[in-house]
C-alpha cells in the first residue's frame, strides 16, 4: 500500500467514526485534524500486505491496512483456524507479525495519527513497549527453532512467566512466544472460566443467563437460565466447559432482579454488584489469571506489612512470597500487588485503607502544596475523600523525603489510578485524543481500546440517594422560600457539592412560575451566578394573580422534588434527578409515550426532539451545519405537548450544557440536561396552546425588533465576489433576468486584508463603491455588508490604536495581556461587550466606516467568538507564552477549573475540549467575568451593542442587524440565518424544522442560505431551494469562497423557478409585513407549524416538511432528489390551490404535482390574504394597487388583517393604520385604525369557496360588476380608500 493511498483512509473518515486503533502503538506524530497540510508526509513504507496469506485472492476486503485492523484470533492461530471464524490473515513486512483480523472501518479524525512498527497481537498491556528482565531464568535465549511450546493458544506473557516459562516474541506464527528453558519440560494447561459472584443481600437466589459470541444460549432459552452453585460464603460460581473460549453473561435473582450484561469474559474472575454496576474485584477465593503475573512486573500494593484481609479489601491480588517458582534468586517480592501491566479494578469499598505513605496521594488543600493546608476529618469527607492520621507514627515516615504524610487522601494506591472498571471510565480530552496528549492532561491511556480517562472513579448516584432536604420553608401568596439541605451526604457525581442552597418559587402571574436555586453563600461562588443584567437591559414585567394556572408545593423536613403541576393535578415537569455541584448542575425528567418536545438548539435535527434519542451540546461555536452537534447559537428552552395541551420551559444559564433524550425503558424516555456551571434559574409556561407558550416567553426574553419593510425583499450575497464591477454586475443581470432584488450584500471580501471598516483600495475602491450604494439608492434597493468583532493587531490600523487606547479588549487568563487570537486577518483581539467604554468604541468605529460608503444594514458574523487558534494563539517557539498558558491543567475535585471542568459537555459531538475554535474558557472580562460564565452571550451581547450604536448613529430608522450567533433574546436586537450550510438535500430539508425553532426561540426573521453555502450547488437543487427560500423570512441566496456560481439566473430552470415563486412572495408582501410587526407588537410569529395549529392531530404533530406562513398560506415544498410530485399533509379544513383555486378536504394526504419550477402552494380556508404587485422591488410593490384573497371555510366565513406604516421609521407611534377583515354571511367588512396615509387603493376581491354565483354585489351601498367561475367570485375595479371602512355584500 502506498502513502498516498494510507493517508486517504485516514482523512476520509466522518466526524461521526469512532477509534478502534486496537492494539496499536502509535508514534511519531501526524495530525490528520483541520487546517492540517502534512497528509502526504506519513513516513517510511513499513506496511504492505503479503498476498498470498489473505483470505481470498479474490476479495478486496482482505487488503486492510494494518493500522485499521482489529484483532480476531490469538497468537499461535493457523490461517485455517481464522478463515473459519470469519476473519481475514495476512503478514506484514518489517516486524509486523502474521495476524488474524477482522475489518474495523471507522476511524476518528483529528486523532494524532502514527506510523508503528511493532502492532501486538495478545498481550493485555497498557505499556505497549513494556519489558522485564527475568533474572531467575538464565536459559531462555535460545534459537527460535530449538523453542519447545510452554503454554497454549492465546496464553500472556504474564501468564506464561508466572508459570515458570520464557516468553520471547517470534515473526513466525509457527514459533511459539511461550516456551520452556532449556531441559525444561512445564506445559502450562488453560483453564476452564470459572465465574464466581457476590449474591447480593436482598437476593434469594442467583440465576445465570450465557450466550456465547455467535449469540448462542448456552443452558437453555428458558429465562431466567441457570441456578448455580452456591459456597455459602457469601459467593456463587459456576464453571463453564473447556471448550468454552469466551462468554457473555448476566446474573439475576430468579428474574426479578438482574445485572447489567457482562461480555467477552475469557478468564476466571470475580464480580460483585455495586449499586448497579458489576466491579471486577479478586477476593473470591480463585487463582486468578489477572493475579498469575511475575515477581518483577508487581507493584506493591498497601504497605509491607498488610494483612490478606486488608489486601483484599484494597481489591489487590495477594500471594505470599513463599509459593512463587524460582524465590530463590528473587529479593523484595510484595506479597500484595497489582501490575501496571494487568490494570483491575480498585474500586471496591475499604479501599481507604493506606498505609503506605507511598501510595497515598493527597486530596485537598492548595493546589500547589495539598499538604500546605490540610484538610480535617469532616471537611475531607465531604471532599468524598479517605481520612486517617498516621503522622504521628514514627514506623510510618517518609525519611527519603521526609514528605508530612497526608491525613485525607484519595482511595485507592496511588489513586487517583488508571485502575478504572471499563464502565466506571470518564472520558478525558477529545475525541480521538492521542497518548502523548492523553497524558499532558494527566489522564490515564488504555491502548487496546485507545480510550482516554480520568483517573480515579465516580460513583453512581442513585434514585434516593444525595436528596436535599427542604428547611427553613416559607410560603406567601406570591411564592416559596427555602433553604435545600444535603445534610452532609456527599453525592459527588462530579464536583464537591452544595450542601445549602437558597430557593425561591415566584407566582410571577398567572402562566408564569419562576423558579430560582442558588448556593447559600453565593458571594463565595461568582461562577454560579445569575447572566449578567446588562445581557437583558429591560425589567420583566410581573402581573398581579387572578387565577393560577399551575400548582408547586414544597413541605417541611421532606425531600426536594422538582414537579411541577397544573392547577387541576395533572403533572407536567416530573423531576427525576437534581444535582447542584459547583461545576455540574443537573436535572432530568420523564417523558411520556405520548409528549412531543419542540426547541433546545441551535441543531439541526428533526423539529419533533422526541422522535428519537438524542445528545448534543449548547455551546456557541463556527461549526458549519454538521447534524445533531452544537453550532452558532444557544437556546435552552423548549415546548412539551400532551394530550394537546402545552408548556414551555427556559433554562437561564449561559454556561456550556448537554441536553439529551434517552430511553429508559419501552414506555418511557428521559429528559437531562446537565450543565456545566452557573445556578437554576427557570421559568415555567402554562400557555396552553403552544402559540400562548411563545407569547408568555417572549415576556420573559424580549419581544424580536421592529425591522424595516425592505428586509422581506429578496437578498442575495456569496463570500468571493473579487471586485466591486462584479458585484454591479449581479444587480444588473438580476435586472435583465426579471427576478426581484432588493438588497445586495458583500462578505468580506471588500475589506483590506480582512480588516473590519476598511475597503480594498484595489478590488473595492471607496470612490467605486460610493457610485454603486448611489445607484442602489436610485433604484430603491438596498446595501448590508459584514463586520466580524475580531480586531487586527496592527499598530498602523486605527479601530486596533483607538481600541488599545479605551482598554476595551478581551484579556487572557492573567487579567492584565491581551487574549490574542487568529480570525480572518490574522492575530485579532477581541472586543469586551460588558466594557462601559465599548459602545462610545464600537458606535465610533461604525460611524467612521458609514462615512465611507453608506450602508443600509450590518452583518456581523464569527460572533461566537470565533477564533482559528484552539483558545490563546502563540508562536511555538515562544516558551514564555504570554499572551496564554495553553497548557490546560486536569481537573482536581475541590478546585474550580474553566478549562477542563469535571464533566464534559458533547463539543463538537466528540467532547472537544472548550477552548476548541473558540476563546480560552478563563479569558478575563471586565469586571472579572471570564468566558467559561459568559461564552454563549458574546454574540448576543454584539448584537445589543451594534443595534444601540446603529440607532445612534440614526435614530430614526430601524437598524437592521443579522447575527450568526444568538441567545434568548437576541431577536430583540437582530435577525438569524443558519449559518453555513451544505449544499445538499439533507441541508435543504433541515432548513424547515431550523426556521420553524427560531419562530420558538424569539427570532422568527430567519433563513438558511439558499442553494447552500458549502460545496457545489446545481440546476435540481437550487431551483428547489429559491421555491422554498422564496417563503423564508429571512431570504438569501449565499455562497461559498471557490464554489460554482449559484445566483438564480445562472440556470434557465432556476430562473424561471425564482420567478415564479418569488412573484407569490411579493405579492402576499403587505400579508408578510403585517406578521413581521405583529412578531415586534404582538409577540407572535411568521412561520408555524403544524403542530402549534393542530396539536390534536396525530399526524400533524411531526410533520416538518411542510410549514404555514402566517396561518393562512401552506407550503409543501419538493425536498427530495429527482422527485416531480410531492405527499402533503392537509389538516382538518377547506384547502385551496393558489394557482388553480381548486379545493380539497381534510384531514388528508395528498400527492400534489411538482413539475422542476413549481411549488405547491395553498389558502386555508377561514384566512383573508391582502396582497399587492407583483413586483421586483419593495419599493415598487408598495405603488401597486391593493387586493384581497379570500378563502372560505365551511361555514363561508373568513378573517385577516393588514398593517400599514412608512415601513422604516422606528419611533411609529400613532402613525400607523391595522384594517381587520371580515367575512360572515355573504358579507365582507373591512374596519380599522386609521393614521397613516395610504395612497394606493383596494382594486380586486377575490372570494374563493363560492358554490353559487351571487345575484349582485353592493360595495358601499353600490351596485358593483362582478365575475364568477370555478367556484371563485371576483369584484374588481374597486377604486376603495385604503384610508376609510367599508362594506361589500353578495347576495344569492
Amino acid at each position: 500500500m502506498n502513502n498516498a493511498i494510507l493517508v486517504t483512509q485516514f482523512k476520509n473518515f466522518g466526524p461521526s467514526s469512532s477509534s478502534s486503533l486496537s492494539g496499536i502503538d502509535i508514534s511519531n506524530s501526524i495530525d490528520f485534524g483541520k487546517g492540517n497540510s502534512h497528509g502526504d508526509d506519513y513516513g517510511n513504507d513499513i506496511l504492505d500486505f503479503d498476498s498470498s496469506s489473505s483470505s481470498s485472492s479474490s476479495s478486496s476486503l482482505c487488503f486492510i491496512d494494518p493500522l485499521l485492523r482489529k484483532e480476531c484470533g490469538v497468537h499461535g492461530i493457523t490461517r485455517e483456524q481464522c478463515l473459519n471464524m470469519g476473519c481475514y490473515s495476512t503478514s506484514t513486512k518489517k516486524s509486523i507479525k502474521t495476524s488474524s483480523y477482522s475489518i474495523k472501518n471507522t476511524l476518528t479524525p483529528s486523532i494524532k495519527a502514527t506510523t508503528t512498527t511493532n502492532i501486538k497481537t495478545n498481550s493485555i498491556s497498557s505499556k505497549p513497549n513494556s519489558t522485564h528482565t527475568i533474572k531467575s531464568k538464565k536459559n531462555c535465549v535460545i534459537n527460535e527453532n530449538q523453542r519447545r511450546e510452554c503454554g497454549y493458544l492465546g496464553i500472556t506473557k504474564n501468564e506464561c512467566e508466572a508459570g515458570g516459562c520464557c516468553w520471547e516474541e517470534s515473526n513466525s506464527h509457527e514459533i511459539p512466544w511461550c516456551f520452556n528453558e532449556l531441559g525444561k519440560s512445564i506445559q502450562i494447561e488453560k483453564e476452564p472460566i470459572t465465574v464466581r459472584f457476590l449474591k447480593p443481600e436482598e437476593w434469594s437466589t442467583v440465576n445465570l443467563w450465557a450466550w456465547d459470541a455467535n449469540g448462542n444460549n448456552l443452558y437453555g432459552d428458558q429465562w431466567p437460565g441457570k441456578p448455580i452453585h452456591d459456597l455459602h460464603n457469601g459467593w456463587v460460581s459456576h464453571t463453564f466447559p473447556k471448550n468454552i473460549g469466551s462468554v457473555h453473561l448476566l446474573f439475576n435473582d430468579n428474574g426479578r432482579e438482574k445485572t447489567k450484561d457482562i461480555h467477552d469474559i475469557t478468564k476466571s474472575t470475580c464480580l460483585k454488584l455495586y449499586r448497579n454496576e458489576i466491579l471486577h474485584t479478586v477476593d473470591c477465593n480463585l487463582n486468578l489469571s489477572v493475579c498469575k503475573i511475575s515477581a518483577e512486573s508487581r507493584i506493591q500494593c498497601g504497605s509491607k506489612d498488610i494483612s490478606e484481609d486488608e489486601c483484599l479489601d484494597l481489591n489487590c491480588c495477594y500471594q505470599p512470597t513463599n509459593k512463587l517458582l524460582n524465590t530463590t534468586t528473587i529479593t523484595s517480592v510484595p506479597s500484595c500487588y497489582y501490575s501496571i501491566d494487568a490494570p483491575i479494578n480498585n474500586k471496591a469499598n475499604g479501599s481507604c485503607n493506606i498505609m503506605n505513605p507511598f501510595q497515598r496521594t493527597p486530596c485537598g488543600g492548595s493546589s500547589d502544596d495539598p499538604m500546605n493546608h490540610p484538610l480535617n476529618e469532616t471537611e475531607c469527607k465531604k471532599m468524598g475523600c479517605c481520612y486517617h492520621e498516621l503522622s504521628n507514627d514514627p514506623s510510618y515516615t517518609n525519611t527519603t523525603t521526609f514528605t508530612p504524610i497526608p491525613s485525607c487522601f484519595n482511595h485507592g494506591p496511588g489513586v487517583p489510578s488508571c485502575i478504572v472498571d471499563e464502565t466506571d471510565r470518564e472520558r478525558c480530552g477529545y475525541e480521538g485524543i492521542s497518548q502523548e496528549d492523553c497524558k499532558i492532561q494527566r489522564c490515564c491511556y488504555d491502548s487496546v481500546r485507545n480510550q482516554c480517562f480520568k483517573k480515579g472513579i465516580k460513583s453512581v448516584i442513585d434514585k434516593g440517594d444525595c436528596v436535599y432536604t427542604v428547611t427553613k420553608l416559607k410560603s406567601s401568596d406570591s411564592g416559596i422560600k427555602a433553604v435545600l439541605d444535603l445534610k452532609d451526604k456527599i453525592c459527588q457525581k462530579y464536583d464537591i457539592d452544595f450542601q445549602t442552597l437558597d430557593f425561591e418559587a415566584k407566582f410571577e402571574t398567572d402562566t408564569r412560575l419562576h423558579i430560582h436555586i442558588q448556593p447559600t453563600d453565593i458571594e463565595n461562588y461568582p461562577h454560579n451566578t445569575d447572566i449578567p443584567k446588562n445581557a437583558y437591559p429591560f425589567e420583566i414585567e410581573n402581573e398581579s394573580h387572578q387565577n393560577l394556572q399551575y400548582s408547586y408545593h414544597l413541605e417541611e423536613g421532606q425531600n426536594f422534588q422538582l414537579k411541577v403541576k397544573r392547577s387541576d393535578g395533572s403533572l407536567l415537569f416530573d423531576g427525576i434527578s437534581f444535582i447542584f455541584e459547583r461545576q455540574y448542575l443537573e436535572i432530568s425528567k420523564k417523558l411520556n409515550p405520548n409528549s412531543s418536545i419542540y426547541g433546545f438548539g441551535e441543531v439541526l435535527a428533526p423539529y419533533r426532539r422526541n422522535n428519537q434519542e438524542t445528545q448534543h451540546a449548547l455551546f456557541n461555536t463556527d461549526n458549519a451545519t454538521p447534524i445533531g452537534q452544537n453550532l452558532y447559537g444557544s437556546h435552552p428552552f423548549y415546548i412539551e405537548l400532551m394530550d394537546g395541551k402545552a408548556y414551555g420551559f427556559f433554562l437561564k444559564n449561559s454556561h456550556g450544557m448537554d441536553f439529551s433524550i434517552t430511553k429508559k425503558d419501552a414506555n418511557i424516555d428521559v429528559m437531562t440536561i446537565q450543565i456545566i456551571g452557573g445556578n437554576f434559574d427557570m421559568y415555567f409556561f402554562m400557555g396552553p396552546s403552544m402559540e400562548e407558550v411563545v407569547k408568555q416567553y417572549y415576556k420573559v426574553i424580549g419581544a424580536p425588533a421592529l425591522l424595516p419593510y425592505w428586509a422581506l425583499g429578496w437578498h442575495q450575497c456569496r463570500y468571493g465576489y473579487k471586485t466591486i464591477w462584479e458585484v454591479e454586475m449581479v444587480v444588473e443581470n438580476y435586472r435583465k433576468n426579471a427576478i426581484p432584488l432588493d438588497t445586495m450584500w458583500i462578505d468580506i471580501d471588500f475589506m483590506d486584508h480582512y480588516k473590519d471598516f476598511t475597503y480594498d483600495s484595489e478590488r473595492f475602491p471607496v470612490s467605486e463603491v460610493r457610485k454603486f450604494v448611489k445607484s442602489l439608492k436610485k433604484n430603491h434597493q438596498y446595501y448590508v455588508n459584514m463586520i466580524d468583532p475580531a480586531i487586527a493587531i496592527d499598530e498602523r490600523y486605527g479601530p486596533y490604536r483607538r481600541g488599545i487606547e479605551k482598554d476595551i479588549f478581551i484579556k487572557d487568563f492573567t487579567g492584565k495581556n491581551y487574549f490574542v487570537g487568529e480570525v480572518w486577518p490574522g492575530q485579532t483581539v477581541f472586543p469586551d461587550w460588558h466594557h462601559p467604554d465599548i459602545l462610545d468604541y464600537w458606535t465610533n468605529e461604525i460611524r467612521r466606516f458609514k462615512n465611507l460608503a453608506m450602508t443600509d444594514g450590518h452583518w456581523i458574523d464569527m460572533n461566537e467568538a470565533a477564533n482559528f487558534c484552539d483558545g490563546a494563539c502563540r508562536d511555538d517557539n515562544d516558551n514564555d507564552n504570554d499572551n496564554g498558558n495553553n497548557w490546560d491543567p486536569p481537573f482536581n475535585l475541590g478546585e474550580f477549573n474553566p478549562r477542563v471542568p469535571p464533566f464534559s459537555i458533547n463539543h463538537f459531538g466528540q467532547k472537544a475540549p472548550l477552548k476548541t475554535k473558540n476563546l480560552d474558557m478563563d479569558a478575563t472580562y471586565y469586571g472579572g467575568l471570564i468566558d467559561y460564565d459568559i461564552h454563549n452571550i458574546y454574540g448576543h451581547m454584539e448584537a445589543i451593542i451594534t443595534n444601540k450604536a446603529l440607532l445612534s448613529i440614526d435614530p430614526k430608522k430601524r437598524p437592521f442587524l443579522l447575527s450568526r450567533s444568538t441567545f434568548p433574546g437576541t431577536g430583540q436586537y437582530a435577525a438569524h440565518w443558519l449559518g453555513d450550510n451544505h449544499s445538499d438535500w439533507e441541508h435543504l430539508y433541515y432548513s424547515i424544522p431550523g426556521m420553524l425553532n427560531f419562530q420558538l426561540f424569539g427570532i422568527p426573521m430567519v433563513g438558511s442560505d439558499v442553494c447552500g453555502f458549502v460545496f457545489d450547488s446545481n440546476e435540481e437543487l437550487c431551483a428547489r431551494w429559491m421555491e422554498l427560500g422564496a417563503f423564508n423570512p429571512f431570504a438569501r441566496n449565499h455562497n461559498g469562497l471557490g464554489y460554482r456560481d449559484q445566483e438564480p439566473y445562472v440556470w434557465p430552470l432556476v430562473a424561471e423557478a425564482s420567478r415564479r415563486a418569488l412573484s407569490i412572495r411579493y405579492k402576499i408582501m403587505p400579508y408578510l409585513y403585517t406578521l413581521l410587526v405583529r412578531t415586534h407588537t404582538h409577540s407572535e410569529m411568521i412561520l408555524y407549524s403544524f403542530a402549534m395549529e393542530w396539536p390534536h392531530d396525530a399526524n400533524a404533530i411531526a410533520i416538518d416538511k411542510q410549514f404555514l406562513v402566517g396561518k393562512g398560506i401552506l407550503i409543501t415544498p419538493v425536498i427530495e432528489k429527482g422527485a416531480t410530485s410531492v405527499i402533503g399533509y392537509f389538516p382538518e379544513g377547506i384547502w385551496y390551490d393558489w394557482y388553480t383555486h381548486d379545493s380539497l378536504i381534510g384531514p388528508t394526504f395528498k400527492t400534489l404535482a411538482a413539475e422542476l419550477v413549481h411549488i405547491p402552494v395553498h389558502l386555508r380556508g377561514g384566512y383573508i390574504i391582502p396582497t399587492q404587485g407583483p413586483s421586483l422591488t419593495i419599493y415598487d410593490n408598495r405603488k401597486k394597487p391593493f387586493e384581497l384573497l379570500i378563502a372560505l371555510d365551511h361555514n363561508g366565513k373568513a378573517k385577516g388583517r393588514l398593517y400599514l406604516d412608512d415601513g422604516i421609521s422606528i419611533q411609529v407611534g400613532q402613525q400607523f393604520s391595522e384594517i381587520e377583515y371580515s367575512v360572515e354571511n355573504g358579507t365582507l367588512i373591512g374596519k380599522g385604525f386609521y393614521h397613516y396615509h395610504e395612497i394606493q387603493k383596494l382594486q380586486e376581491v377575490t372570494i374563493l369557496g363560492m358554490h353559487n354565483p351571487p345575484m349582485k354585489v353592493i360595495v358601499n351601498n353600490q351596485e358593483s360588476p362582478f365575475k364568477f367561475f370555478n367556484s371563485t367570485l371576483v369584484i374588481d375595479n374597486l377604486n376603495l380608500s385604503m384610508n376609510h371602512d367599508f362594506i361589500i355584500t353578495w347576495k344569492k
